[in-house]
């Protein structure tokens, strides 16, 4: 009889290759990674909608920013007075996905309150004298601060700092800072707390942004102080147009 043939040699391992660089993975794409996960460096994530070059023009764009429940929202605004005790950084905890749907009501209701009790402050220091001008300045002034430092931050760390920082992230870390001032604002209604209660909302409010830009600008620390001196001048500067300019009725 004829011996058995041989076995059949063993198919290749076709993605063997492929798995062992899935497991091991890449030491510089792992170092961008832990990057990418506070919010820096990579190319922001962009929600995908039709239409070309116009695309930001239209509602979907803008959808995946809205697209957050309640819990992440409430943990967010709780995160803007507990910060200090918060071992991850705000803008960390929002790099993977930002939202704009808190800072936007965040925003809309300090414009609310702000408008109403400055009215009723001007109410007790000298009657009835209900200024609807102070109501469509109010909603310019915060929402352009809103726009306006959250893109001065992006343009500093982008090309002053050369450290990008995905845009959006910094939206939601300027609009939740809002947050501080809705109580502060209604303890200013009373002229007595209008100083202290103002001074707070500030002073947390500017805390609570530094204790996530710090960590990420220590990298350029020959530029750090730059940008950090502007940032908490222009938070000095919101927080005094606020009380001059809606809290400081006289009767």
């Amino acid at each position: 009889p004829l011996p058995p043939p041989p076995p059949p040699p063993p198919a290749p391992l076709a993605g063997l290759d492929a798995t062992l660089d899935g497991v091991i993975g890449d030491g510089e794409n792992d170092g961008l990674m832990e990057l990418e996960s506070a919010g820096v460096g990579g190319e922001e994530s962009k929600p995908v909608a039709a239409g070309g070059l116009c695309s930001c023009l239209t509602v979907g764009y803008y959808q995946p920013y809205f697209d957050i429940d309640t819990v992440d929202v409430y943990r967010r605004l709780k995160s803007t007075v507990t910060f200090m005790k918060d071992e991850e950084t705000f803008l960390t905890s929002v790099s993977t996905k930002p939202d704009a749907y808190g800072p936007f009501w965040t925003a809309t209701t300090l414009i609310f309150i702000i408008s109403a009790t400055s009215n009723i402050s001007r109410y007790l220091a000298k009657g009835y004298n209900y200024d609807f001008e102070l109501v469509s300045f109010c909603m310019s002034f915060i929402y352009g601060y809103l726009v306006v430092l959250a893109t001065a931050l992006w343009a500093a760390f982008t090309y002053f700092v050369k450290l990008p920082v995905r845009y959006m992230s910094l939206m939601c870390l300027v609009g939740y800072s809002f947050a501080l001032y809705i109580p502060c604002t209604i303890l200013a209604t009373f002229s007595v707390l209008s100083w202290p209660s103002i001074v707070l909302a500030g002073v947390g409010s500017t805390l609570f942004v530094l204790k996530s830009i710090v960590p990420v600008i220590s990298a350029r620390k020959e530029k750090a102080v730059t940008v950090l001196s502007l940032l908490v001048a222009a938070q000095a500067v919101f927080m005094l147009i606020i009380k001059f300019k809606f809290y400081s009725h006289s009767s």
